[in-house]
């Protein structure tokens, strides 16, 4: 479902008539959730909350947990005859807290405060992801109460790096600690619904060229913060010519960087200026298709004006997800879902992007399904409602349960 449809406060509701069909204790859930958020885990910084995690999991139930040498928690439930391996999957760090009030308190407060129904878990990283990833863990403790797995396996892994958009967490999992699995469940937020995928990222940095002048004397030099400016112009002009209306979301280009050089140490016009665009593509979309089009809008610039030269670098892409409807993890999550919220729910998809796309990119099927309000990831509004947390364990743990369930006579 595109963002806006639904206001916060009807996504919020989404969770409170959620069936228990597993026993997840509620007191347990929100302890761990705050666990999780009161340990800082900027990216790179995660070992701290991976040692808090991998406790809480082996207390629940789960086995073979282990840290890998990037700070991924993984930890299984094995069943006892063979059968597909499922993964949850989740990241521990977290965006930079900004200026958010006591980013790293985790409690449990009224949601009114954020215009949202019921109690609700507040701090850094509560719906950006620590939030589902307590709800993968009781998930799994759910389901092992219950006998656990009769064939295959249930994984969990809960890995580093993924706010910086690296993949560094992500590929040592697959690559390093050589797992494999037939299908996957990416716990990001989508306000409990079932969510097929994401557009891709393609950072391109731009560097505007001038000429270095005394700061005295600005007519001798060409100032590369007015020519960067001048190509800003000629991007936002271009805006309305961009696709729009795909399911996965519009065709956007945003600055999100600029930086001038030699610097202000010396009164000295600049002779170069970076911006950085954060453009979001779709499938069928390439970076070498990108970059020709970045090349089109420098021309355009140069024909306006003739000082201006440029140059292009692409310093990181991140890859978009889709996962077809017919796929069998989004039919599997989609009668998990109706047997624990009365309903499948409409398919949606996210703004942001997840670690979903690399696992996706390993060639294992990921669908989406979180608890939470994607609109308040990154914010000073950071929360997770408790109902979303509740719902979110109850769907895990069905999901994870009808299929290794298979096998068992």
């Amino acid at each position: 479902m595109p963002l806006g449809e639904s206001s916060p406060g009807e996504v919020a509701k989404r969770g409170t008539e959620a069936k228990a069909l597993f026993p997840v204790d509620r007191d347990g859930l929100v302890e761990l959730t705050g666990q999780l958020i009161r340990v800082p885990s900027l990216s790179g910084q995660e070992a701290g909350v991976a040692r808090v995690l991998a406790a809480a999991l082996r207390e629940l139930g789960w086995e073979d947990v282990a840290i890998d040498a990037k700070n991924n928690v993984l930890a299984w439930l094995r069943g006892p005859r063979p059968g597909p391996t499922l993964m949850l999957n989740g990241h521990i760090d977290h965006a930079p807290p900004g200026s958010m009030p006591e980013p790293y308190g985790g409690q449990e407060v009224d949601g009114a405060a954020y215009g949202v129904p019921g109690r609700v878990i507040r701090g850094r990283g509560a719906v950006d992801m620590k939030g589902a990833i307590a709800a993968m863990a009781w998930a799994g403790a759910a389901l092992k109460r219950e006998g656990g797995p009769k064939s295959g396996a249930l994984l969990l892994v809960a890995n580093t790096f993924e706010e910086v958009s690296t993949a560094e967490g992500i590929n040592e999992v697959f690559l390093v600690d050589g797992v494999k699995a037939d299908m996957a469940v990416c716990g990001e937020a989508t306000g409990l619904e079932i969510y097929l995928g994401h557009r891709g990222m393609v950072e391109v940095k731009v560097t505007a060229i001038g000429r270095t002048s005394h700061a005295s004397n600005p007519s001798r030099g060409v100032n590369a913060i007015y020519l960067a400016q001048a190509f800003l112009e000629t991007l936002e002009e271009a805006a309305s010519r961009r696709p729009t209306g795909h399911f996965l979301g519009d065709v956007v280009a945003t600055p999100i960087d600029i930086t001038a050089s030699p610097g202000r140490d010396a009164p000295i016009v600049p002779d170069r200026c970076s911006v950085h665009i954060d453009r979001r593509f779709l499938p069928g979309e390439t970076p070498d298709e990108i970059v020709a089009q970045i090349r089109e809008l420098i021309e355009v610039t140069r024909r306006r004006n003739p000082d201006f030269r440029a140059e292009v670098e692409i310093p990181r892409v991140f890859p978009h997800l889709w996962c077809p409807p017919e796929e069998p993890v989004v039919a599997a999550l989609k009668s998990a879902r109706t047997a624990v919220m009365g309903s499948e729910g409409p398919v949606g998809r996210w703004l942001f992007g997840t670690d979903g796309a690399y696992i996706a990119a390993f060639g294992v099927p990921c669908a989406g399904f979180g608890p939470g309000d994607e609109r308040f990831a990154h914010t000073p509004e950071d929360h997770v409602p408790v109902s979303h947390l509740l719902a979110a364990a109850q769907v895990y743990a069905a999901w994870a349960a009808d299929i290794l369930s298979k096998g068992a006579d």
